[in-house]
């Protein structure tokens, strides 16, 4: 049984058009039939906000160069960073330094040449961006879908970051107990401290995000869609079949 991405206590009873995200009844808000959560929905408003502003630097026709971008992206991350990917250059600049650095301290040549690998697509990668922006593109867009990944996906990090400090840590566990202790033996302890600090943020957050009521109350009635009625029918509409009572008629009206 899935749970509601915004309420976890609540079951989920539909997915996003748009990310797939789990809806309950109170998250499940229409536009033209499709159902969207409230991020989605957000992010759509800003994008038409976005495109209906004239931006200055398109007005200036400023055109990234791709030998610039080449020689930019020399230094892990630069190149993204000068085509105004900050997020994706902050992802190269981590990832291709951190891989270096570990093989390094490990011995292990394939950490060097992952980072190798990442680095060379990284100068190709800002070049092909430099020459798309020239074309018409807009980079902020792959810097948002990369930066909405990475913000869906923390628990993923975490997890990454506890494994790969376990490993670390037992590739020394040997030299630990022949050797003096060392400071420098356990630096994989800040990988997995930061797994399990991205972990408890996260869990603290979806408790912040649990409502108070009880689950026995229709959300869709108390809090009704943004963009049309829960319903589907007009304020003070009745089913075809009912009728209304002479109770409730207006005293003079006869039928």
């Amino acid at each position: 049984m899935m749970k509601c991405f915004y309420h976890p206590a609540h079951r989920a009873m539909i997915q996003c058009s748009a990310c797939g995200r789990p809806l309950c009844p109170r998250c499940d808000h229409r536009i033209k039939g499709f159902a969207y959560c409230q991020d989605c929905i957000v992010r759509g408003v800003e994008l038409l906000r976005s495109a209906g502003r004239a931006d200055p630097e398109r007005s200036m026709g400023w055109r990234p160069s791709p030998v610039l971008a080449f020689l930019a992206a020399l230094v892990p991350g630069l190149g993204a960073a000068y085509n105004r990917q900050h997020t994706k250059a902050f992802v190269y600049f981590i990832v291709i330094v951190g891989l270096w650095e570990l093989a390094e301290l490990t011995g292990l040549a394939l950490l060097g040449g992952g980072g190798g690998v990442i680095y060379l697509y990284s100068i190709m990668d800002a070049v092909r961006t430099a020459r798309a922006i020239r074309t018409g593109s807009d980079p902020t867009q792959e810097d948002l879908r990369l930066r909405r990944f990475l913000q869906d996906h923390v628990r993923t990090w975490a997890g990454l970051l506890i494994a790969l400090g376990l490993i670390f840590l037992l590739t020394d566990v040997f030299q630990f107990f022949s050797t003096p202790l060392r400071l420098a033996r356990l630096w994989p302890l800040l990988l997995i401290a930061g797994g399990v600090y991205l972990i408890v943020r996260q869990w603290r957050a979806s408790q912040r995000e649990e409502p108070s009521e009880p689950l026995s109350v229709d959300f869709r009635l108390v809090t009704p869609s943004l963009f049309s009625p829960p319903t589907g029918r007009l304020p003070g509409a009745t089913d075809s079949g009912e009728r209304d009572s002479p109770s409730d008629r207006p005293r003079g009206d006869k039928r």
